[in-house]
């Protein structure tokens, strides 16, 4: 998911993930997405940080999303949508079923 071609572009790939609800404990719907990217920081979601907003803090404003600890990805599509995946409900990548 990290590769990137000679221009430091991400590389294109496919993904097929299975969906769960953790609130009823439910889910099984596969999902597949072409093409997508995987996003390195460069698109982020939410509004921009504006200080004179926030002014009683030297921080942004943004949650910290714990990618590696959450075991979550985000994924841009085709479309230009962003997608947060879980890494363990990954069944496919490129054609090749995942294990864990």
């Amino acid at each position: 998911m990290k590769k990137k071609n000679a221009d430091g572009n991400p590389v294109s790939f496919d993904l097929e993930v299975r969906t769960f609800n953790k609130y009823n404990k439910s889910g099984g719907v596969l999902k597949s997405y072409k093409n997508a990217k995987v996003l390195v920081g460069q698109k982020l979601k939410g509004k921009p940080f504006v200080e004179a907003e926030h002014f009683y803090r030297k921080h942004r404003s943004r949650k910290n999303p714990n990618h590696w600890q959450n075991e979550t990805r985000n994924i841009e599509l085709e479309s230009g949508q962003i997608k947060k995946i879980k890494i363990r409900y990954i069944i496919r990548f490129n054609g090749t079923f995942v294990n864990y």
